[in-house]
């Protein structure tokens, strides 16, 4: 009896330990598998994206890591490397969720493909989610710190679209949310329903408020809950973004701003010559000087024709001078001084993002927030043109350019010729359109300089291939001396 009493006690204890040491509603398990690359460079990138996947998912504490190193180990060791013997694998190692990873070299760069399966309720071995993107660069010409910078950019692009698609399913006891999150918020509750051992089905219960993991209401036992992470992603997207302003951008400087406001006037007249050879054909920026040749080239013509017809040269002949032509003249002026310095601009600031973009050196000028207002202020698309957004900022620039000239228009009274006196008389302005295309250019004004500062700088070294481009691509063969252009949406 001292013996079976004995064993019981031993067996109890060891039963105890086993117990609290099972972790109830723990972290998921998450496992970060292999990373394909056949050529050396491939591999490089793809092991450099791995290593970062792994770090900036580890600093969240969202998921616990299952040794990458050893995890590797063991999938190099299967008989079968395709996907399915992988995911198999991760289902009987008892892993919540698996990466895997592919880069496959371009004739531009890079294509990366990361997804990510999950195998607890509700995914039951589907993917959750699966990033693709473009890197046009080529990374063995990169140093050893510029290829992990652009590898972890990368990385954490993927970990924040992961934490913003993942849900967790979280089990309420006694009205009660255990496990090591805490949870506040408002969330539907699912009844869960088992259709066949190892599946099951989650059903719309209700809705509860959930404060310091407790509910404000009765909630059956056993419902389901899933959470999300999206402001852990929102936090990623943040963290990496601001960091990698500190790194490529100077600290701003007063006196940045301040020359430029100088050369405002300079540089928009200048815009005809300097802009399409000293910057999109220096740069080899071929899509800028495409949308500059068909958005701004009109504006030129008409800013030609309004000093070639200028009312000083028609009164010479003692014409009559309509509304339309005194407009255009001093829509001339405009574009002179201040309407061509949206395309100086856009030319510049986009061999600075280049630049930026691809880690190459500190760009000066640039993340000044003076020089956004300025730019937004006084120049149609300004602002965006100079955070690298082409499409929202020749949308400003050709509003603005309508709304000036509405006024200018408005503004213009016309002079018609009177032979009997032998002099001009002057008409009368449109009042009203003119105080109704000042509030609408201030409108305008206001929208852009708020819409600029809350976008973000075209910084990003991939292009993602599930984002919508709709400007055109141009390409050039210098060798062979062919030129090529297309235009697409990818979404």
């Amino acid at each position: 009896m001292k013996i079976q009493a004995k064993y019981t006690i031993v067996y109890i204890i060891v039963l105890c330990v086993v117990l609290f040491s099972l972790p109830v509603d723990a972290k998921p398990k998450a496992g970060f598998g292999i990373f394909l690359g056949y050529s050396p460079d491939e591999n490089y990138l793809a092991t450099l994206i791995r290593e970062h996947c792994v770090n900036i998912a580890a600093s969240l504490a969202i998921f616990d890591i299952v040794n990458p190193d050893n995890l590797l180990k063991q999938l190099q060791r299967l008989p079968c490397k395709e996907e399915q013997c992988v995911l198999q694998f991760a289902r009987q190692a008892d892993m919540e969720i698996i990466v895997l990873g592919k880069v496959e070299r371009h004739a531009q760069g890079y294509a990366i493909r990361i997804q990510a399966f999950g195998f607890d309720m509700p995914y039951y071995g589907r993917q959750i989610v699966e990033y693709n993107a473009t890197a046009t660069v080529n990374i063995l010409d990169k140093a050893d710190r510029e290829a992990s910078y652009i590898a972890e950019e990368i990385a954490s692009q993927f970990i924040a679209r992961l934490c913003e698609t993942y849900r967790v399913p979280v089990i309420l006891h006694n009205n009660t949310v255990s496990g090591d999150y805490i949870i506040n918020g408002r969330f539907t509750y699912y009844t869960v329903h088992t259709l066949y051992p190892d599946y099951t089905v989650l059903s719309p219960a209700g809705i509860t408020e959930i404060n310091n993991n407790t509910t404000d209401g009765s909630v059956p036992d056993g419902s389901v809950i899933l959470i999300d992470f999206k402001k852990e992603a929102d936090n990623v997207r943040k963290f990496y973004y601001g960091r990698k302003k500190e790194i490529v951008f100077k600290k701003g400087q007063v006196e940045d701003s301040c020359i430029l406001m100088a050369c405002t006037v300079p540089a928009s007249a200048s815009t005809p010559v300097v802009v399409p050879l000293f910057g999109y054909y220096t740069s080899e920026d071929y899509t800028g000087l495409l949308l500059w040749t068909g958005n701004v080239m009109p504006y030129i013509g008409l800013e030609v024709w309004g000093f070639v017809h200028r009312p000083s040269e028609l009164k010479k002949h003692h014409t009559d001078i309509s509304r339309n032509q005194l407009a255009l003249h001093y829509f001339a002026w405009y574009m002179l001084t201040l309407g061509g310095m949206p395309s100086f601009v856009d030319a510049f600031s986009y061999q600075y993002l280049q630049q930026a973009r691809y880690y190459q050196s500190q760009v000066p000028t640039m993340g000044s927030r003076t020089t956004e207002i300025y730019l937004a202020l006084i120049g149609g698309g300004s602002g965006m043109f100079y955070k690298g957004n082409r499409l929202w900022g020749y949308v400003y620039f050709h509003l603005t350019n309508m709304c000036v000239y509405g006024l200018l228009y408005s503004y213009a009274k016309p002079l018609s010729w009177d032979t009997d006196s032998n002099r001009y008389v002057t008409g009368t302005r449109h009042s009203k359109s003119m105080y109704a295309f000042a509030g609408l250019l201030s409108l305008i004004k206001i929208a852009e300089i708020v819409h600029t500062l809350h976008v973000p700088y075209a910084l990003s070294v991939t292009s993602e291939i599930g984002s919508i481009n709709v400007l055109p691509d141009v390409a050039v063969d210098t060798y062979e001396k062919v030129i090529g252009i297309s235009c697409a949406m990818h979404f």
